[in-house]
């Protein structure tokens, strides 16, 4: 990392030495850069060179410079008529289609008097290579895609099809990693607005496929535009009217009857499980004011039902009834200012039924045990103004929110939850672990600012946004004051509600007995925590030399994460990323590309962390020999200790902890640095010939995280001799310490914290072939050979499921880092993906899409010996019997094959067009295991197995059909 003063050495160097990493490009629009050539390939000066919008009547028009060079900013993404007129040529009409980012075209003219033989090109509007762009990743048309492809209606399945990318741990849901980051490290943007979860960043709001006309998936060598991720970032523009009046719908339709379910696992009875879905949507878009205002609204109802069985019976019924609204409006006041107005709403409850099943017969009993109501989502809003100033200096400016709930409760919040493991079962009147009252709320503003001089571009830009998050969580029932109370604890600063009990079998035992092991943990948290952040940037490309483009770009950001009590808890100033890049034309005919970028990319600090290190959060933990007391099948006996019990270890105490005593005073922010080179052609001979071809070395390193340890083994005398938890630090790990330690009541500084320094590295060369859909056929292929090497994963965990971004359990004791360095979760060496489709004939289309990735590899998890505070945490250390069993060393998952299939047939009708179509995603039904249990002990204990260590705890979805129908008019 650069120590100078960065931000103002690359102002400086930006405007007349070198240019920003990337083209600079508005997150919703597009540029055209265009050559005006004579067939000869000399340029053609003085060209008049006109493009209208074929759907909404937009008109600019331009006359190229002595070098024939014209310029087209802030298009809306679409089709464009081209006109161009040159004395001594003739007139060349042709039409291009302008997607998101920056697009090159050279528009060559006939001569009047051009001898047959003299010609060397067809005269014409020819898309050439992007010479300005290092951004690896992929655009994609929706409506295209669905058409010609096999695809899953989400965000992550787009993902999917860009090279170096794999699925995530389910433990987080259905989410990717991308170039070997945790699958907590994209970012999400709509129009521009980032709708990115900010509390753990596992996500984003939801937007149906309808809704979305372009999604980009930018895997590497991003501009300083863009940021809030070290792994991917993924920019979705939705759809806009046009003078066309457009109506039409769609119903797409997974029927239970029409699926396979996986193979039982050792915690779930997957032979039961139960996928049924129907959604509906229907649009309308046209001309508000012809050539002037535009509409699209779209209305989506969906209705589902999944059921899911543990081993033991107990299911959950999960209903979702929800109808998603938006709209987007667009205002033309005249040809240099554009107005726009994007509304969406993602709200929704899920509810969950809680019931018992009878393993044996597979009959379940319609009797509800507790309902639980997941509320999701909420409103969004976009307002931006975008204005040509001149042909040199254009500007827009935008406003968004962003809404989210997060609420989970329900009829069985009153009763305390149980956890027995065998079978592996919650039992009770219990619906949810830990019911929560929350809510997020996002508020931005961004300006931005091009400026074309000379062969500059330079692009800067401003974003404010104020995050604001509240929680109220705790574990469920409401006798924990009293169980408190009722055992000697010191009551937390508010009433605190459930009681969590998990019981231990005995090494070899098949159920638990009286004089076993019993966990008792009580929770409560809760507050209101707010984040501003602030970004700074600047960029310019600098065209060197017809053939040689040199990029420079910086992005300063500062975070200012609050606490409970509204005070600074963690503030990060002046993070400076810089963004290095060169593009370079080999061989002068635009077909052959050389190019190469270096990147930091930062990432904030998620509003969890403020939750959960800087709240009113008690938590207390105590392991008991039960007595066989209470009732496990129904609601435990509250107030109770059930039986002889240890120590109350303190994790916290529900007081808002000391801002001087969270974190170290001086700490760097979490981000990685990114080397990529790469090279991009248009294959002229062979089996590929006329193909895009892309080769791209990458390489990442993690250098630095923000994560919490715990400070007790610096202290000795004072700490960690008790079977207590006293002081968690957020801070860098492995990097020199100082904080004020709350037990002894000043501050202390260490040259060293006793912790390795995270690490994480991803190498890989993919290799990429694509050729577009032209309305007969497209291929896209594309292989990745790679390693994720380290002892950090990133900000979640896919060892235990944590997704506590920042808070994980690495790094809490020393120990627990011992053996963590090896093939990290998101490791994949092997990484092949096929995609294409065919037109039949006749109005029929055939589409495929295939993959082959390799095993994910594991070590066997347990417990540190000759410790006593490690083992608090249960099992959390790379031992096993007392022996080194470190990451990726004791077994492997399987491959992952899968092969997805459709079938589309246009129907003629009288009016409008109606399509039909069928998905068979996972066709042959293979099988594979994707996740092993990594647990080896448990319990604490050294030696005490796990009777389901390395036993499969999820396996590749089946196979399922999905049904469809399309008609519009």
């Amino acid at each position: 990392m650069i120590k100078l003063n960065k931000f103002l050495m690359m102002s400086v160097l930006s405007f007349g030495l070198i240019s920003s990493y990337l083209v600079a490009e508005d997150t919703t629009s597009g540029t055209v850069e265009a050559e005006v050539l004579a067939q000869d390939g000399s340029a053609v000066s003085g060209a008049t060179v006109t493009l209208k919008s074929t759907s909404k009547g937009l008109s600019r028009s331009s006359v190229a410079d002595s070098d024939g060079n014209v310029r087209f900013v802030l298009l809306p993404p679409g089709s464009y008529s081209v006109s161009v007129a040159a004395s001594g040529y003739k007139s060349l009409s042709d039409v291009i289609r302008v997607s998101v980012g920056d697009s090159s075209f050279d528009f060559v003219l006939e001569s009047m008097t051009a001898d047959i033989d003299e010609v060397v090109v067809t005269a014409g509007a020819i898309e050439g290579v992007d010479f300005n762009n290092t951004t690896t990743g992929i655009s994609v048309d929706l409506d295209e895609i669905m058409e010609t492809t096999p695809l899953e209606r989400n965000l992550t399945s787009v993902v999917l099809l860009a090279p170096g990318t794999s699925k995530g741990d389910s433990a987080f849901g259905n989410l990717a990693s991308i170039s070997g980051s945790s699958v907590a490290e994209n970012a999400y943007l709509i129009n521009g607005l980032d709708t990115t979860n900010f509390r753990n960043f596992t996500g984003s709001s939801t937007v149906p496929f309808e809704f979305y006309d372009i999604v980009e998936v930018k895997t590497g060598g991003y501009s300083a535009e863009y940021g809030k991720a070290i792994g991917g970032v993924i920019n979705a523009v939705t759809k806009s009217g046009s003078n066309e009046w457009k109506f039409g719908g769609n119903v797409y339709i997974s029927p239970k009857d029409m699926q396979d379910n996986k193979r039982d696992t050792a915690f779930s009875a997957n032979r039961f499980d139960s996928r049924d879905s129907t959604t509906y949507n229907v649009y309308a878009s046209g001309p508000i004011v012809k050539d002037k205002a535009f509409f699209y609204v779209l209305a989506q109802p969906t209705e589902s039902e999944n059921l899911d069985t543990s081993v033991s019976g107990t299911t959950y019924q999960a209903d979702t009834d929800e109808t998603f609204y938006g709209a987007k409006l667009d205002y033309f006041v005249n040809d240099k200012l554009h107005l726009e107005y994007t509304y969406f709403t993602d709200e929704r409850t899920v509810t969950e039924l809680k019931k018992d099943r009878d393993v044996v017969t597979g009959e379940l009993d319609p009797s509800i045990l507790a309902t639980t109501f997941y509320n999701r989502g909420g409103d969004n809003e976009i307002f931006k103004a975008s204005y040509i100033v001149n042909d040199n200096l254009s500007m827009s400016a935008m406003v968004g929110k962003n809404e989210y709930n997060r609420t989970t409760a329900g009829t069985g919040d009153a009763y305390n939850w149980s956890w027995w493991p065998y079978p592996a079962q919650s039992y009770g009147l219990a619906g949810n672990l830990v019911p929560s009252a929350g809510a997020d709320s996002r508020d931005v503003f961004k300006f931005d600012l091009d400026y074309y001089v000379g062969n500059h571009h330079i692009r800067v830009g401003i974003e404010n946004s104020e995050l604001v998050a509240s929680d109220k969580a705790f574990y469920s029932g409401t006798n924990a004051a009293a169980f408190v109370a009722a055992n000697g604890y010191e009551n937390p600063q508010y009433v605190c509600g459930g009681v969590y009990y998990r019981g231990y079998l005995a090494d070899g035992a098949s159920e638990i007995v009286a004089g076993d092991d019993l966990r008792v943990r009580t929770l409560c948290s809760g507050g209101t925590f707010q984040t501003d952040q602030d970004v700074v940037y600047v960029q310019d490309s600098w065209d060197v030399t017809d053939r040689l483009n040199l990029n420079l770009g910086i992005r300063r950001t500062s975070y200012d994460n609050m606490n409970a009590a509204g005070e600074s808890f963690i503030k990060v100033d002046n993070q400076d990323a810089l963004r290095l890049g060169m593009t370079y034309d080999l061989t002068g005919n635009g077909t052959d590309k050389l190019y190469a970028s270096f990147g930091e990319y930062y990432l904030p600090i998620a509003a969890n962390t403020n939750i959960r290190l800087s709240g009113a959060e008690y938590f207390t933990e105590q392991f008991c020999e039960w007595d066989g007391s209470g009732n496990f099948d129904g609601d435990f006996i509250p107030g109770i200790v059930p039986g002889s019990c240890g120590n109350v270890n303190y994790i916290s105490d529900g007081t808002v902890p000391s801002a001087a005593g969270t974190k170290n005073t001086t700490i760097d922010p979490m981000f990685s640095e990114e080397y990529l080179i790469g090279y991009s052609t248009i294959v002229d001979k062979g089996l590929f010939s006329g193909w895009d071809m892309n080769i791209t070395y990458t390489k990442r390193e993690l250098a630095s995280t923000i994560e919490d340890i715990l400070i007790d083994h610096l202290f000795p005398e004072v700490m960690g001799t008790d079977d207590q938890i006293h002081q968690y630090v957020l801070t860098n790990p492995g990097e020199p310490l100082t904080v004020f330690v709350d037990d002894l009541d000043k501050y202390y500084t260490f040259e060293s914290d006793g912790f390795p320094k995270p690490t994480r590295e991803y190498t890989g060369i993919t290799l990429q072939l694509d050729r577009p859909w032209d309305g007969d056929w497209y291929a896209r292929i594309s292989y990745t050979n790679s390693d994720t090497m380290g002892n950090y994963e990133g900000t979640v965990k896919s060892d235990n499921g944590q997704d506590d971004a920042g808070i994980t359990t690495d790094f809490d004791f020393p120990e627990f880092m011992e053996g963590s360095y090896g093939k990290l979760p998101n490791h994949r060496k092997h990484n092949l993906k096929f995609s294409g489709a065919r037109a039949m004939g006749n109005g029929w289309i055939a589409g495929v899409s295939a993959s082959a990735l390799s095993p994910r590899y594991f070590g066997c998890v347990g417990n540190y010996p000759d410790a006593v505070n490690p083992q608090l945490y249960d099992d959390n250390s790379w031992y096993c019997d007392g022996e080194p069993t470190p990451r990726g060393t004791q077994s492997q998952s399987s491959w992952v094959m899968n092969i997805d299939v459709m079938a589309a047939y246009s129907v003629p009708v009288s009016r409008g067009d109606l399509t039909l179509k069928v998905d068979v995603f996972n066709i042959f039904n293979m099988d594979s295991v994707t996740d092993l249990y990594e647990v080896g002990e448990t319990a604490g204990e050294v030696g005490r197995a796990d009777a389901n260590y390395l036993k499969p705890t999820n396996y590749q979805d089946p196979r399922r059909v999905r049904l469809s129908a399309t008609y519009r008019f």
